[in-house]
């Protein structure tokens, strides 16, 4: 879901585009460009605000929306103030403008690779007294783990994802397709080829998106790193052939397609909504899609993996984050929206209304969450892959350069219909110079 084009612009330059981003973000608020440290009411009759960077769109940003509105209008002391981005690489652009300028907001979103850019910068505050309060009940959330770096936690889970697969329940039925069934990518692929030869449109579409491509690599048995952590391993055999498959599927023999560029997530949502309008039969997609699909039309599929292998799709946390250089009082507001949101009722809340997974266990067990399940058994889905075949995220010692060679060579492999075996052999290079300087350090 996320366009992570870099901003190699210099400090002043980004600083002086925040502010532009600011003003559009919010529009007439007035609350865009105020100092994050400064925000304490002006007089006892006010409640404290509290800058909260994100970049979530569709349902998801209305989602977050309401639950902000609620927690303002329940709380006394302080008020969640959202300054909205395009996506997750445009909240991590500006907020590293904030960082530099010295002037935090009091809390963030971040995906996972933008996490660990952040973690790796030391702009991030500890939260471990914070999860070892008894109300935070650390014992009943998942993939808390991931929020920890260098032993010191980090970041907090505000909502869990792993990557799905949507397909169109009616043209499947009507070619007696039975995805379930299916043991392969490549037998999806034989699906794929089957509906575009009788039906003229797409048989499937690939997300535009790294993460997905990192899955098909590791659903082939391939890695990131070696086991040992010191050799760069995305030109083995395993990465070439999910991604020459995947390329071969889009340029060759012209059975799937994706749709790429646009702002924010614009070719996530086009991507959905050509399978919604009946131009794909298929796409790979994200748990959060849920509460943008219409599924009296489609169904809700687990991963596949390739050339005999089990699936290896992740299962990631997508993070809160607090900053060190907010003020105390803008730490402890932010925190107290960070438990709010956390509670079993508001993150089945989130669940439902947006098809992530929640991040306790409890919340399952909600009437909230339970009723779902019995409207739409498809809303299970994600949770039991998280559960049954997910791994855990790339941990990148280098603060996020590897990955970023990764998204340089899917563009190739996508877009430019380059081989995936050059793609990644120049990837592999400049990743392994990286990783050789951080494993130095």
């Amino acid at each position: 879901m996320k366009n992570r084009k870099r901003n190699t612009k210099s400090v002043i330059l980004s600083i002086l585009s925040s502010a532009l981003i600011f003003t559009g973000a919010v529009g007439c608020s007035n609350n865009a460009a105020s100092d994050s440290n400064a925000n304490a009411a002006s007089s006892p009759n006010e409640k404290i605000k509290l800058e909260f960077y994100y970049g979530l769109g569709g349902k998801l940003g209305e989602t977050m929306q309401k639950i902000v509105q609620d927690f303002n209008s329940s709380n006394e002391k302080y008020e969640v103030v959202p300054i909205v981005q395009g996506d997750y690489s445009e909240t991590l652009q500006v907020l590293q403008a904030s960082l530099a300028a010295g002037k935090p907001p009091a809390l963030a979103i971040n995906a996972y690779p933008e996490f660990m850019k952040l973690a790796k910068s030391e702009a991030l505050l500890p939260l471990d007294e914070h999860i070892n309060q008894p109300e935070y009940k650390k014992d009943d959330v998942l993939l808390l783990e991931q929020g920890k770096y260098n032993d010191t936690m980090l970041g907090v889970p505000a909502y869990v994802s792993t990557q799905m697969m949507y397909y169109r329940k009616d043209i499947f039925d009507k070619y007696k397709i039975d995805y379930n069934a299916l043991t392969s990518f490549e037998q999806l692929a034989d699906a794929a080829k089957l509906i575009k030869e009788k039906e003229g449109i797409n048989g499937w579409s690939i997300m535009w998106y790294t993460e997905h491509m990192i899955d098909y690599a590791r659903s082939a048995g391939g890695d990131i790193v070696s086991e040992d952590g010191k050799t760069i391993t995305i030109d083995s055999e395993e990465w070439v052939y999910a991604w020459d498959s995947i390329r071969k599927y889009i340029h060759e023999d012209k059975i799937m397609d994706t749709v790429y560029g646009g702002n924010g997530w614009e070719w996530w949502y086009k991507t959905i909504d050509n399978v919604m309008n009946g131009k794909s039969a298929g796409y790979t997609g994200s748990s959060g899609d849920g509460g943008d699909l219409d599924f009296t039309k489609v169904a809700t599929g687990m991963q596949k993996g390739f050339n005999g292998q089990p699936p290896r799709p992740v299962a990631i946390s997508v993070m809160f984050n607090l900053f060190k250089a907010s003020s105390k009082e803008q730490q402890e507001g932010a925190w107290e929206f960070v438990k709010y949101f956390s509670e079993a009722e508001k993150t089945a809340y989130w669940a439902v209304q947006t098809g992530y997974i929640p991040i306790r266990d409890s919340a399952v067990n909600t009437e909230i969450y339970q009723n779902k399940l019995k409207e739409n058994p498809y809303f299970s889905v994600p949770l039991e892959q998280a559960k049954t075949n997910g791994i855990a995220p790339f941990v990148d010692p280098t603060g996020g350069k590897i990955y970023a060679e990764i998204e340089l060579a899917k563009d190739k492999v996508l877009i430019e219909n380059i081989p995936a075996a050059e793609a990644l052999k120049v990837a592999k290079e400049k990743a392994q110079k990286e990783l050789d300087k951080a494993l130095k350090q």
